[in-house]
């Protein structure tokens, strides 16, 4: 069956998610995260699109862009092509890392986008580990995860020149 072909144009918002290959970890350590969240600066940069927020999860991610121009798939092309090849050849590997091809879908409406920006914000206290401890455990945890936005927009750290803020804060004033 054929692929469907995907929606692009300029000023397009996605939340893009990709998933491990059989659901397999795709960050072993902090290192690896640390390196992804590299690559995706410098393609951000490169791509000329506006990154709102991400959340990295031991098995997936999350990233709700904008894209100035039609060049998603260009984007995450890169991106993930340049991160598998980092992460094969650091744990000595081979195959593909993601499952499938990442997946897309087209953002509309501002009470939709901050409906997202929770959920994608809220994903590591949804995860079957923490899900069950206590609201209070889940909140700290959330305050000390490192591997999102979140924290700089609750201003727990110092905001990442690869992220755009603004769309989202202003929603929230």
């Amino acid at each position: 069956m054929a692929r469907h072909p995907r929606l692009v144009y300029p000023g397009a918002i996605y939340h893009v998610t990709f998933r491990g290959n059989e659901r397999r970890a795709i960050f072993r350590d902090d290192r690896d995260r640390d390196r992804f969240l590299a690559s995706l600066a410098e393609r951000v940069q490169g791509y000329q699109v506006r990154l709102y927020l991400y959340a990295l999860m031991q098995n997936h991610v999350h990233l709700l862009l904008e894209t100035r121009l039609p060049n998603v798939s260009a984007f995450l092309g890169s991106l993930l092509t340049g991160y598998a090849v980092y992460f094969n050849l650091r744990h000595r590997r081979v195959g593909h890392l993601t499952q499938n091809r990442y997946h897309s879908v087209l953002v509309e409406g501002d009470a939709y986008l901050l409906r997202l920006s929770r959920y994608i914000h809220l994903n590591p206290v949804f995860v079957k580990s923490i899900k069950s401890v206590p609201l209070a455990v889940r909140l700290q945890y959330l305050r000390d995860y490192r591997w999102s936005s979140y924290q700089a927009y609750a201003g727990l750290r110092k905001p990442e020149n690869y992220v755009d803020y603004e769309p989202i804060l202003a929603m929230t004033s």
